[in-house]
């Protein structure tokens, strides 16, 4: 009897060791994606705005909403970097989601760059509109992972959104104010609140 308690208690523990060390994850993921979820949120938004001609176009306060957003979350993402240089990696699942979310990264920049080349190429500039698709594409992939690894049930409604975001900016492909509302919609809804929730749910457990 004792034996088979000890057994159990090792195989619990085991368990444990498989699912948890997400906390600290989950706060540097949280953080960033909040930031980065409220500021090109934000800046589709003042972009959806200059379409539908409330907002400028040219001077200071354009070129503002064109790199301000950029270099506030690459200041952001500085000081994420440099607080957690010397954290502790985590379990199996923490290194897990965080590769997940990396290669979902690395993933966009290559299709940056193919988008690029492309439109440059072929001289169509409307093919980088598909660049955003691509993103929410990989998006729902990174977060549909997490709710397999995790078993949370919001995350798989931020996957859901993710991947319905991704078929509405196919569909208002176009349609250039639509398409915008759409993407800082989801930015914020899908990336800056989510974030939130988790920035703020690992600062509590922590």
């Amino acid at each position: 009897m004792n034996a088979e308690l000890e057994t159990a208690r090792g195989d619990l523990a085991y368990m444990r060791s498989l699912i948890g060390g997400t906390e600290r994850m989950q706060k540097t993921m949280g953080e960033a994606f909040f930031w980065a979820g409220l500021l090109y949120g934000a800046q589709c938004g003042l972009h959806a705005l200059q379409v539908a001609g409330m907002a400028p176009e040219q001077g200071l306060p354009a070129l503002l909403i064109a790199w301000l957003p950029t270099v506030i979350f690459c200041a952001v993402l500085a000081v994420i970097i440099w607080k957690d240089r010397k954290a502790p990696t985590g379990g199996p699942s923490s290194r897990a989601l965080s590769t997940v979310f990396q290669g979902a990264g690395l993933a966009n920049l290559v299709m940056a760059f193919v988008f690029a080349y492309g439109a440059e190429k072929f001289e169509t500039p409307g093919l980088w509109l598909y660049q955003p698709v691509v993103v929410c594409m990989f998006q729902g992939v990174a977060w549909y992972t997490a709710w397999a690894v995790l078993q949370r049930v919001w995350l798989g409604f931020v996957a859901a959104g993710w991947f319905a975001t991704t078929v509405g900016l196919g569909v208002v492909i176009g349609d250039t104010g639509a398409y915008l509302l759409i993407l800082s919609a989801a930015l914020i809804a899908l990336m800056a609140i989510p974030g939130w929730v988790m920035w703020r749910g690992a600062k509590r457990t922590g």
